[in-house]
């Protein structure tokens, strides 16, 4: 039996065995275009507090699942890594953060300008690999189609977000429709791995149901890990009312909370002491117990998807990815206690 320590790191060995070249290869290739020298600050950046092993893994991993061969993935899943470099400046320009995990932000430190450059030199390079994959060219229309609809939900998602939050009514409910909109990020990401590797289109369906609920897991630990402030966004987040779904469900069933969120939206300063105050009255409601719970469903049925699919090395590399999710995230639970009592 695995530990936490010894699930967590079969968990990355999975990711750098199958995503690691690709990852390392994204976080520096705008940094090694000679034509981008001017942006040579931001760009090292990025190289050093960016890296995503992650979409190339399911990419391969799913091409692998139909008998696909992992190297028509290449080009395909590195353009979809700077895809997602694109989304990850983007979104803290929206939200505004300018911290993260203990580190600015490309926004927090660099500033706006610079954030929208990169981001959009991020989506332009990937669009010209994905003119390089090794396939056909009705292959390739329909990759090239399905990123395009990738990125017209997520500009979906962010517009909603965006509305909800001026008008001041953004509920749980809604932001949790949100988050399933986000998550079709890895969604598209399985589907075309299955494409690249000529799966049926039963494989590459049941494979794309298995990254929107892998991606609806990962979205909840994130959001989760906001909420009591893990990465230390929680302060800039309550101060522009950007409140995540786990402290809008927690508010919404304490008062103690909801007026606590209340007057520090009119106060100048947030301090740490408040902020406290805020993860305890959070914790109190039991979302933890929540969150547990709709992380376990969605593994469930990430893993009844999988089921359906014929029995490989990479579907069950896939299988113990999902299940360790819950796993980890309940040991990690411990922390917490030691914080909060």
């Amino acid at each position: 039996m695995y530990t936490e320590s010894g699930l967590k790191e079969r968990c990355q060995r999975i990711l750098e065995e199958n995503g690691g070249h690709i990852a390392d290869q994204a976080s520096r290739i705008l940094l090694e275009d000679p034509k981008l020298k001017d942006l040579r600050s931001p760009l090292e950046f990025i190289s050093k507090n960016w890296r995503d092993p992650l979409t190339p893994s399911m990419i391969k991993l799913a091409c692998e699942a139909v008998g696909g061969q992992p190297e028509v993935t290449h080009k395909t899943s590195l353009a979809m890594s700077l895809m997602h470099l694109s989304f990850y400046i983007w979104d803290d320009m929206i939200d505004k953060v300018h911290f993260k995990l203990f580190k600015p932000t490309l926004f927090g430190k660099f500033g706006e300008g610079i954030a929208l450059i990169v981001g959009g030199l991020a989506s332009a390079k990937a669009f010209s690999i994905l003119n390089q994959m090794p396939v056909n060219r009705n292959k390739q229309q329909i990759v090239t189609r399905m990123i395009w609809d990738l990125l017209a939900s997520m500009a979906k998602a962010e517009t909603i977000n965006l509305r909800l939050r001026s008008q001041g009514n953004l509920s749980s409910k809604k932001k949790f429709s949100v988050i399933k909109m986000e998550a079709a990020d890895l969604e598209t990401c399985l589907e075309i791995g299955a494409v690249l590797g000529n799966g049926s289109e039963e494989e590459v369906q049941r494979l794309g149901r298995y990254g929107l609920y892998l991606g609806i897991i990962l979205e909840l630990w994130k959001d989760f890990h906001v909420s009591v402030n893990w990465t230390l966004e929680l302060n800039e987040k309550v101060k522009n009312s950007l409140l995540p779904y786990s402290l809008l469900w927690a508010s919404e069933r304490s008062e103690n909370l909801r007026k606590k969120l209340e007057d520090l939206v009119n106060t100048d300063s947030i301090e740490s002491s408040d902020v406290k105050e805020v993860v305890e009255y959070t914790l109190a409601t039991r979302v933890l117990n929540k969150s547990v719970k709709e992380i376990k469903k969605f593994a469930d049925s990430a893993v009844e998807e999988l089921s359906q699919l014929k029995i490989c090395k990479s579907t069950q590399t896939l299988k113990f990815f999902v299940e360790t999710q819950p796993k980890l995230f309940i040991e990690r639970l411990s922390t917490l206690e030691d914080m909060y009592g």
